[in-house]
């Protein structure tokens, strides 16, 4: 299963997660060639999101497979809603 960035899936002790993204970890890594050796990847994800983004301290980081064997199906993408300082406020 390859997991998305920005999708919401169906944990099996959460509910609905947030998919943040998924990141590798490198042991060592060259800039200049692109080049590293990995050490794991992770995946950063919330069990408690707005239309903003995830809320303050709320977002883990599980390795992929540990959290492959808890995620089910895609329910949806999500889409955050775009703000800016300069939008009126009611």
């Amino acid at each position: 299963m390859n997991l998305t960035e920005n999708t919401i899936y169906r944990h099996d002790e959460l509910g609905e997660v947030l998919v943040l993204g998924v990141h590798h970890i490198f042991e060592t890594y060259d800039p200049d060639s692109a080049d590293g050796r990995l050490r794991s990847r992770v995946v950063r994800y919330t069990a408690e999101w707005d239309d903003y983004g995830p809320m303050p301290s709320s977002v883990r980081t599980t390795p992929v497979d540990e959290f492959r064997t808890v995620v089910g199906d895609t329910v949806r993408t999500w889409e955050d809603v775009e703000w800016s300082t300069n939008d009126p406020l009611d």
